[in-house]
């Protein structure tokens, strides 16, 4: 495994932190939400369906101030090393 220096950028950027994979997330939650206010609700509880989503991804794909990647990153690695965890028998 080489190490990568912290000035090279690995992936594309589309905004300063955001690539290819949030955008496309992004606009996935606009479309979700865009739908269940389209078939649910009236008033307000359409506004609620259709900015929901689409805020909720943005806040977990928002990159952290240091630099370890985004929330959504974080709790991928947390359920991966969870389920992946040995179960041991406790003997008493």
């Amino acid at each position: 495994m080489y190490l990568i220096p912290k000035n090279i950028k690995v992936k594309r950027e589309i905004f300063r932190g955001y690539g290819i994979k949030e955008v496309l997330l992004l606009g996935l939650s606009l479309l979700l939400g865009f739908i269940l206010a389209k078939f649910f609700g009236k008033g307000l509880i359409k506004i609620f369906f259709f900015c929901f989503f689409p805020i909720l991804t943005f806040l977990i794909t928002l990159p952290m101030p240091s630099g370890n990647g985004n929330i959504l990153g974080i709790l991928i690695k947390m359920v991966k090393f969870r389920t992946s965890q040995k179960k041991y028998k406790r003997y008493s």
